[in-house]
């Protein structure tokens, strides 16, 4: 597993208990069948799909890990994300 693989890894954990493991667990089984990107791309569809609140620092990484992966950041979950950011005190 490469360090982007495990990058991927520690971002749905960060959901576990906010998401469905199972539906969580499929997601992230995904980098280990070598389909990192298409991982990344089921967990923010989870989030978005079951409107998961998120911090400002997990949409950070979700835009950090987007850009890395090379993906679009105009994305309709990626975009969505920003939707779900709660304000924190």
């Amino acid at each position: 597993m490469n360090e982007l693989d495990r990058k991927i890894v520690l971002f749905g954990n960060l959901f576990k208990d906010r998401l469905d493991n199972e539906l969580l667990q499929d997601a992230i089984n995904y980098v280990g069948h070598g389909e990192t990107e298409l991982a990344f791309e089921t967990i923010c569809d989870h989030l978005s799909e079951y409107e998961v609140s998120i911090n400002q620092a997990e949409y950070d990484l979700a835009i950090t890990l987007c850009n890395e992966l090379e993906m679009d950041r105009n994305d309709i979950s990626l975009r969505h994300l920003k939707e779900l950011i709660i304000c924190q005190k």
